[in-house]
């Protein structure tokens, strides 16, 4: 049995807010608050540190 042909709209218009994220930006006082908390994390806590931050990437998540 043959699929159902699919047309696709040649007129729809990608939304501007999807279209690139922007980088975030970070002060230099947060970014020292950080390292000084990691510096004081004991062995195991430094991910949870970096999730409570939101500061963990997908891009290295397994």
């Amino acid at each position: 049995m043959p699929k159902p042909i699919t047309v696709v709209d040649p007129m729809v218009k990608p939304d501007p807010a999807l279209e690139k994220r922007t980088r975030r930006v970070f002060t230099a006082e947060y970014k020292l608050s950080i390292f000084q908390k990691a510096d004081a994390c004991k062995h195991g806590e430094l991910g949870a540190l970096l999730r409570r931050e939101n500061q963990e990437s997908s891009r290295y998540a397994n």
